[in-house]
């Protein structure tokens, strides 16, 4: 899917992009002005969720894996342990951007800290262990998802996280941030060993499958991943990285099937045979690489279906009646919204960032349990609906950062944050004029403006359209 002249061009698409539509602006061009609002970004219980500890010297930060309802007091798990790289790489993410875009020191020092516990969890080999089970660190060795005996999820996260922190505190910290290059080289011959497999594919049920990404064909691990050598491209660019860039981004971009009317749908699939939506990342990565074709695709043939006819939670590629709605979770929500932020940022196209808010508006309470997510006054992101009746209120980390770094991404972006508060109407399907039609009404208010959007998929020729004002009510009219 990918060209050849796309390799050439990765590490300049990226400098393009980041020059159109650099951290920290307020608007794009498309986007109109908002009348300002009171921001729902609130760092409140992340803070809490995380405990700081020394070794060495230096001090590092932790984050609680669970908080239950109604206590919220720290949970640790018996089999997993009090904290985990996962979270942490999550957490520091959060901070850094809210540092770039504010320049609250507070949260640059809390992301320095959480680096410092993500590289005390690296082995000499490079790779990394998962789940401590105190703050004395004392490593779980033994978990099947903390073994540093392969490049595994937790391993991508955090190439994501000390990427992210190369690129965001070059200026602040240069030591820390030579060190941490450091840190990340130690992943390259990991990183080598699979691409050695670059150009391999396997077959299953009539689709290609690549088989460099991590764990082969884990194209949800490999976005993250994606997302930190990006970073760390942009701060410290060599050939290397581009290469690496183009290769893993290619690889993401061919495992997408069907169309907006063919199962899939146009989704990027998770694995070989799966798609689920925690983790699936690849339109976000694969905008901040600049490799925008595949999530353009995506953002306009599958995202539309899970704006009009429900999110959903997984389905097997290998049947079209697997398809399960629940559980719904924030880590399946972030990686549309952000995704479209991402694709927004980096085509301008200002229908990726009004969708970007219609799908956060989960976190508001559109959604099937008609439940507000996360909560602005205390921070906290729930950990999922679990059916329409039957919301989990815990709030552990993962729900938290998820919320948290959708809500300052959307409310980053006027077009986003007026959307963020949608409710949406019924699904409606149609047949007008011998062409099928999917489609639903959204509406939201902010201050004195109070707006109606549809999306509105045009089945039979596969088409998206996002109507406002005359032309929507002239639609609906039929």
């Amino acid at each position: 899917m990918l060209m050849t002249l796309t390799k050439i061009w990765i590490g300049l698409v990226g400098t393009l992009v980041l020059s159109m539509f650099p951290p920290g602006c307020d608007s794009a061009p498309g986007e109109e002005p908002q009348e300002e609002v009171t921001p729902r970004f609130n760092l409140a219980h992340l803070d809490y969720l995380g405990e700081d500890g020394t070794q060495g010297g230096e001090t590092y930060r932790i984050v609680h894996i669970y908080a239950d309802a109604p206590s919220y007091d720290w949970v640790s798990d018996s089999d997993e342990g009090a904290a985990c790289v996962d979270d942490a790489t999550r957490a520091a993410v959060v901070y850094l951007r809210h540092y770039e875009l504010t320049g609250d020191a507070a949260s640059a020092d809390k992301a320095e800290r959480l680096l410092r516990f993500i590289m005390a969890m690296q082995t000499p080999s490079g790779l990394f262990y998962n789940f401590v089970w105190n703050l004395e660190l004392d490593i779980n060795t033994t978990h099947q998802n903390s073994r540093a005996d392969a490049f595994e999820w937790w391993s991508a996260r955090a190439v994501w996280a000390l990427g992210t922190g190369i690129r965001v505190l070059a200026d602040r910290d240069p030591e820390l941030a030579n060190v941490m290059a450091e840190r990340v080289a130690l992943t390259y011959p990991h990183l080598n060993q699979l691409l050695s497999r670059y150009g391999q594919y396997t077959s299953r049920g009539g689709r290609q499958v690549p088989q460099w990404l991590v764990g082969e064909s884990g194209a949800d691990a490999t976005s993250e991943l994606l997302m930190g050598l990006v970073a760390l491209n942009r701060a410290r660019p060599t050939p290397a990285l581009s290469r690496m860039i183009a290769e893993f981004g290619e690889g993401i971009a061919s495992m997408q099937y069907g169309s907006m009317n063919t199962f899939p749908y146009g989704a990027h699939a998770s694995w070989i045979d799966t798609w689920h939506g925690w983790g699936n990342s690849q339109t976000q990565a694969l905008s901040e690489a600049g490799l925008t074709a595949s999530a353009e695709f995506e953002a306009q043939q599958f995202y539309p279906r899970l704006l009009v006819d429900g999110w959903l939670h997984s389905f097997s590629l290998d049947d079209p009646g697997s398809v399960r709605e629940f559980e719904q979770i924030a880590y399946a929500v972030r990686g549309v919204s952000v995704g479209l932020i991402r694709l927004f940022e980096a085509t301008g196209d200002v229908r990726y960032a009004k969708m970007a808010g219609l799908a956060a508006s989960w976190f508001t309470g559109n959604n099937v349990a008609s439940t507000v997510m996360y909560e602005p006054a205390t921070g906290r992101g729930f950990d999922g609906i679990n059916r329409s009746d039957a919301v989990n209120r815990n709030s552990g980390a993962e729900s938290t950062i998820e919320a948290l770094s959708t809500i300052l991404e959307v409310e980053h972006h006027s077009e986003a944050l007026f959307w963020l508060d949608a409710k949406g109407g019924d699904a409606v399907h149609v047949t007008r004029a011998g062409a099928d039609y999917a489609y639903r009404v959204f509406t939201s208010a902010a201050g004195s403006s109070t707006r109606r959007i549809g999306v509105i998929m045009n089945l039979t020729d596969q088409l998206l359209s996002l109507l406002e004002g005359d032309e929507l009510d002239q639609f609906l009219a039929g």
